[in-house]
């Protein structure tokens, strides 16, 4: 039995069942399953664990098929937070709290109800007087014993303060104010708050050096694999290291990164760098990727790089029935249920979560939101197709607007908000029902370090795509009449227009001329990346170059 190590120091909070790369490990654990002669060894930080396992089980990957080690303990500031984000979730106050209110509450129906009780057994205005004189006294002493009460009159301006004392209460609400919408920010969005990027970085690093640890107690272990170049620490491993390098869109898109996510981006974009610099030997998906970013911009060795192109995604498993009279009507039926779920983790849930039509018509394009997926070129052209040439179908995407700012000016600039929905967070069920009733899948990215897998998970449950021409996918989608008919340029919104109509109008022609290649790339398993991985490995173990 042979032993190799995969190495995962991805940062507190990620959910890998929405991430890429959390798909890519998925189906290489579970390819590499099927080799009774090599056994993983994935080591994590503690955080991870717990994610790892929950994209295991809806990736369908047996438990027993690798060894997952990490350190005992998460940090004691992330279980605090992670803690808080529970009870958050859950809205579930604290006993303390409850039984204050539950005073409180008892305290106002029981003045209420004496307040209420005099009003209708007082005979005269004397009596009135008196239960006026009764709420001012009342009042006094509530504004005696809170001076927060007494601030707030303060500042509204029905109570009188000194000079002082009023520029010391300014200034308290004004700093107060800060802190508090910093906090907010710091605990809705972590790692945009700069400070607390700092502790996560600082988390990091010493949760890679309990990593660390445990690595170099794993002498069966003859090499180590890292899935991305993020992690320099995993260069500090003694044993022969392998890293794969998807691509580096960073470097492609430095200020539209860095007006994304700032310092957060450009820190990532170092890691990247010093990962490479350091690195032993590397996998990309791609030669475009390995000639154009590691030999030409990382001056790498091009005999320390190996080519191991992806193996297809296939959707159809998660959305086919059985046991029904009538199967495709059965799963076509199944697939609605599952995009009526959907609908409520929209961005717009107003109009979503009453949505009614069963039977509507839609694009789809399934991608995280970044700078280097082109979606501001798809919605141009997306919204002259809907303008101009009356398209009846909405556009469906699976980013959050929230966090790219310039799909959701757009979309609010442009009228959009009920044609364009943003349903973020899905299932791989989900995923596979949106693709399979979509007329259309697009994909627009000006970069990706391997074929998108837009194109056989759209496939696999029967729809056609239409995409972007750039060097990965002539790479894969060699065929040049079919690469006439399916391919367009980024960079024209016009020509992305043209194709998606063309594409829409002859579905069936597009199908059937895409099932061809379709076949071809299905006879590749992800059992074959495996295997094409473990043959890198045993070179590097036994101290071989590359071919």
């Amino acid at each position: 039995m042979k032993y190799y190590g995969i190495y995962l120091a991805y940062a507190p909070g990620l959910d890998l069942r929405h991430e890429g790369l959390g798909r890519y490990l998925a189906a290489f654990v579970k390819g590499a399953s099927l080799r009774e002669d090599v056994r993983f060894v994935l080591v994590c930080p503690s955080w991870s664990r717990e994610g790892i396992a929950e994209l295991f089980a809806s990736e369908g990957v047996p438990e027993e098929t690798l060894e997952i080690i990490s350190p005992a303990k998460k940090p004691v500031v992330l279980r605090v937070y992670e803690a808080y984000l529970e009870r958050k979730k859950r809205n579930n106050k604290s006993r303390v709290v409850r039984w204050l209110n539950e005073r409180m509450t008892a305290l106002k129906n029981s003045l209420s109800n004496h307040v209420e009780q005099r009003l209708v057994t007082t005979q005269s205005l004397l009596g009135v007087l008196g239960l006026l004189i009764e709420g001012l006294v009342a009042l006094a002493a509530v504004i005696v014993i809170s001076p927060v009460v007494f601030a707030v009159l303060i500042g509204l301006g029905i109570v009188r303060a000194p000079k002082i004392v009023r520029w010391i209460l300014i200034r308290f609400f004004k700093r107060f104010r800060v802190l508090s919408s910093r906090f907010g920010g710091a605990v809705q969005e972590p790692k945009d708050d700069a400070f607390v990027f700092r502790l996560y970085k600082r988390m990091e690093s010493i949760e890679s050096e309990k990593m660390l640890k445990l690595i170099n107690g794993q002498s069966k272990v003859k090499a180590w694999y890292s899935p991305t170049a993020f992690w320099p620490a995993f260069n500090k491993i003694n044993t022969p290291r392998l890293m794969c390098v998807p691509d580096v869109v960073l470097s492609d898109f430095p200020v539209e990164f860095s007006g994304l996510g700032g310092d957060r981006y450009m820190q990532t974009f170092e890691s990247v760098r010093r990962s490479i610099q350091t690195g032993q030997h590397f996998i990309t998906y791609s030669e475009a990727v390995k000639w154009e970013t590691l030999v030409d911009q990382y001056s790498v060795n091009p005999t320390d790089v190996t080519v191991i192109h992806h193996a297809p995604n296939m959707l159809h498993k998660w959305v086919t029935t059985r046991g029904f009279s009538d199967l495709v009507e059965t799963s076509k039926h199944y697939c609605w249920t599952l995009l009526s779920a959907a609908m409520h983790k929209s961005s717009n849930r107003h109009y979503t979560s009453g949505f009614k039509n069963s039977s509507f018509k839609f694009l789809f394009y399934a991608s995280q939101f970044r700078p280097n997926k082109n979606l501001l070129m798809l919605l141009r052209a997306y919204e002259y197709l809907l303008r101009n040439k009356f398209l009846s179908h909405k556009l469906i995407l699976t980013g959050d607007p929230d966090k790219f700012s310039v799909v959701k000016k757009f979309i609010s600039e442009h009228g959009l908000q009920n044609d364009v929905l943003c349903l973020y967070g899905l299932s791989i069920q989900e995923l596979a029902a949106c693709y399979k009733l979509a007329d259309l899948a697009v994909n627009p990215s000006l970069s990706e370090g391997g074929c998108p897998f837009t194109f056989t998970e759209a496939l696999s449950v029967g729809t056609p795509v239409v995409m972007a021409r750039i060097a990965v996918t002539e790479e894969i989608l060699v065929d040049e009449k079919l690469q006439a008919k399916m391919f367009f340029d980024p960079y024209d919104w016009r020509d992305m227009a043209h194709r998606i109509e063309w594409a829409i109008e002859h579905r069936d022609e597009l199908v059937a001329l895409q099932s061809e290649t379709y076949q071809r790339l299905i006879q590749r398993t992800w059992t074959d990346v495996v295997d094409e991985h473990i043959n890198v490995l045993d070179l590097i173990s036994s101290g071989g170059q590359h071919q």
